[in-house]
């Protein structure tokens, strides 16, 4: 009788169910695919264009959401993502009642088919976000044809605090409750990337003009033009996954040659050979390490913008002028280029016979190469190669690349289609024809300054800067949280004009003020330049040397460049992260303490690494500031060796020679010699400062410094671990090898006190010094 009950209870449970999908047919289809799931929506879906919905397993923490009115737009590849990842996936599909269910090992994604709203849920089953009301509206214009309008709404927590979109002068880091629009500009750089402190990362996959917006009762984003709403949700209990996450999806970022970890000089500009030359003997014969001078714009005299000449009254016999900042001065050449070409001169001669120009004229700028078209960009790039790299210049900077004019650009057309639907690409499209084009040439290191970027620029050897921002303490105050939001895209290499861009009199006190508290921050981002327009201001720039601010900050700013060369082994070492693990060396303190939720919204407070945290001095005649130490470890005052216990408040001494740094406890930091320039001399003596308190570890990394054998293995590593229990500090086996290698060198060790291991000089006594050939060491403390 009860196994007859059942049947009957089966079958009608069947019955049911074969009625409700009956039913659901109508409404609602989806079918799996190898790396995800179709859903074709109906209905109310019909109406605001979503229809179709593509949930894609890229990894178990990555999901490619695609959502489209039609399948051609559905499939349509990326410009910036990869379609795969290198990596087979386990997931699985499944439907309870009106939910699909993906699952991964890592989080799961459910698609509510009666609103058609996709919520992210951790493997705890904990929301991370929801994605609420899509649209996507079709229209049509004289500019772009048939296009969509597209929009996605997403629901935040109360409590979620939202970083990233790149960089727009804000003053705080938070972008939670406010519009932003998202397009290239001269001091903005856009890239649509968001970091959660729920812990997960989102990139838009659009390029066109674009807004975020948390203002009010809704929270979008959306996108002027679109043949589909396409983001990708990267799920990571940390920051440095999702943005190597980011870099997995969009590219690896290579490593800078080394000596572009070092102090670069730059002012706008330098008149002649002499002036420059000048400069670089005057800081040599000064003892202030210089690894590099920038030529700036205007130095082809009056032959025009994209002319690409040496003046021949002001730099004659360019090859020579490089020749002996080379082999006599030691110091690198960086020179200015634009992405536009002076109408009617030669270079603009043989764009304009190919229909390699877009049709936007920038007056004496000139016009603007096609750089969306890869013959315009190996046309641009021959040019660079003649008339720069085959001279001996060192590196390019390539200036305006958002490029000018954002509103008459936008109404151009480009090889790939209409320039409004892939504005915020012309820098990415330029430095990839660049980057490919040097790859091709030789196995240097590819290093290019420029003023855009869009994310999987990081690939192409790119640093970002500011560009012409203000030259006062609120626009160093908003330079902060700008690098560290820029930095939270995924690029991991930026800096900015020190002392700002426009103005500042070195003469004046106020001035000198300003421009010392940025150098010290400069110090402490991933390129270190100054430069600018001082006064007077007419053609060019009044000095902006180190000496031009007088003896008393002369001597400051020097101490400051010292710094900086005394930590190139730990610096370089992050910078080998970055390539090998998607690491980011300029971190917002969320990075490293996501889990004290009172980090969140410092704005002026940084790591530098994951070891040292940077608190800039931004106030006018400040001599002290109030520093927040992140709980979880115990801090030392890196200029006394003085100890603190996390979690609290303190006033820490600022005067004008100081910039408040703190070491965590569980540190080691090794610190090489103060050296005129990179590799001027072989680290063979090497201070390692150990900060006790907790056990710790750093993996020491070096290489050949300025090719690219790195990628192949060339390289080698030392780890040093530290045992705090019993003051054991364990020195590893040399990993892998180089051209160059030192067989032999010592490490003098020390334990950081109020006594010893304190500010820019070598300690005078040590806890211990050993000679390390390779082998392993266990040394007790």
């Amino acid at each position: 009788m009860t196994s007859i009950k059942n049947q009957i209870n089966y079958i009608f449970v069947l019955v049911v169910l074969l009625s409700f999908f009956g039913c659901m047919e109508e409404d609602i289809s989806y079918k799996t695919t190898s790396d995800g799931v179709v859903v074709t929506l109906k209905n109310e879906a019909i109406k605001s264009g979503t229809s179709l919905v593509y949930m894609q397993v890229l990894s178990p923490t990555i999901i490619k959401i695609a959502i489209a009115s039609k399948d051609s737009s559905l499939n349509m590849p990326s410009l910036i993502a990869k379609e795969k990842l290198n990596e087979s996936v386990t997931f699985d599909i499944q439907q309870k009642d009106e939910i699909i269910v993906l699952s991964t090992d890592s989080l799961t994604v459910k698609l509510n088919l009666e609103n058609n709203e996709i919520g992210y849920f951790d493997t705890s089953g904990k929301l991370l976000l929801e994605q609420k009301q899509s649209s996507i509206v079709p229209f049509r214009d004289s500019i772009v044809g048939n296009q969509n309008f597209i929009k996605q709404n997403f629901k935040y927590a109360d409590d979620e605090v939202l970083y990233g979109l790149g960089q727009h002068e804000l003053d705080e880091l938070n972008v939670r409750g406010k519009k932003i629009e998202l397009t290239q500009q001269n001091t903005r750089v856009s890239s649509p990337v968001i970091l959660s402190t729920k812990g997960y990362g989102m990139y838009w996959d659009n390029y066109s003009k674009s807004i975020f917006n948390d203002t009010g009762d809704t929270s979008f984003i959306s996108s002027e033009i679109g043949d589909k709403i396409q983001y990708y949700f990267i799920k990571g209990h940390h920051f440095d996954l999702i943005i190597s996450g980011l870099r997995d999806l969009t590219g690896t970022a290579p490593m800078l040659p080394k000596w572009a970890l070092g102090y670069i000089q730059s002012r706008n500009r330098y008149k002649n050979k002499k002036e420059l030359v000048d400069v670089v003997k005057k800081q040599r014969r000064l003892k202030i390490p210089l690894d590099g001078i920038i030529l700036d714009y205007l130095h082809w005299g009056d032959k025009g913008f994209g002319s690409m000449v040496f003046d021949p009254m002001d730099f004659p016999n360019p090859e020579g002028m490089i020749d002996e900042l080379h082999n006599q001065l030691n110091c690198k050449l960086i020179v200015s280029v634009w992405p536009s070409l002076k109408k009617g001169i030669a270079n603009w001669k043989l764009f304009d016979n190919k229909n390699l120009l877009l049709d936007l004229n920038l007056g004496d700028f000139g016009q603007v190469h096609d750089a969306y078209n890869p013959a315009a960009g190996k046309l641009y790039f021959d040019l660079v190669k003649k008339n720069y790299l085959d001279k001996g210049v060192d590196a390019i900077w390539f200036d305006a690349t958002e490029p000018e004019q954002l509103e008459k650009f936008a109404q151009t057309r480009s090889f790939i289609g209409p320039t409004a639907k892939y504005l915020n690409l012309y820098s990415y499209y330029d430095m990839k024809n660049i980057y490919n084009g040097q790859r091709e040439l030789s196995d240097n290191r590819v290093f290019a300054l420029t003023r855009s970027a869009f994310l999987g620029q990081q690939q192409f050897g790119s640093v970002i800067w500011s560009g012409d921002i203000g030259v006062d303490f609120q626009a160093l105050k908003e330079q902060v949280p700008t690098g560290l939001n820029f930095s939270m895209t995924g690029i991991p290499y930026w800096n900015t004009d020190i002392g700002g861009y426009a103005g500042g009199d070195p003469n004046e006190p106020e001035y000198q003020e300003v421009f010392t508290r940025w150098f010290q921050y400069g110090t402490f981002t991933p390129f270190f330049r100054a430069h600018g327009r001082r006064q007077p201001m007419k053609t060019r720039s009044g000095e902006n040397e180190l000496w031009s601010y007088g003896a008393e900050k002369q001597k400051i700013l020097t101490k400051f460049v010292q710094l900086r060369y005394r930590l190139l082994p730990y610096i370089y070492t992050l910078f080998n992260q970055v390539y090998s693990q998607g690491y980011t060396p300029m971190r917002a303190l969320a990075f490293d303490f996501l889990a004290d939720s009172k980090v969140y919204e410092i704005n002026d407070q940084f790591m530098f690494g994951s070891d040292i945290m940077v608190c800039p001095v931004l106030e006018k005649g400040a001599t002290q500031r109030e520093v927040y130490l992140p709980k979880g470890t115990a801090w030392f005052d890196f200029w006394t060796g003085k100890k603190y216990e996390g979690g609290q408040k303190i006033v820490a001494a600022a005067p004008i020679d100081i910039l408040p740094l703190f070491v965590k406890a569980g540190a080691i930091l090794p610190m090489g010699k103060v050296m005129q320039y990179v590799d001027e001399n072989p680290d063979d003596k090497m201070e390692i400062r150990i900060y006790d308190g907790e056990e710790a570890n750093f993996v020491l990394y070096e290489d050949e410094g300025e090719n690219n054998n790195y990628e192949n293995g060339k390289g080698s590593r030392i780890s040093f671990t530290y045992f705090s229990k019993d003051r054991t500090l364990e020195i590893g086996a040399i990993a892998g090898e180089f051209d160059g290698m030192l067989k032999s060198r010592t490490f003098d060790i020390v334990l950081v006190s109020e006594k010893s291991g304190v500010g820019l000089f070598y300690s005078k006594e040590f806890t211990k010094s050993v000679i390390y050939k390779g082998q392993p060491l266990n040394i007790k403390l």
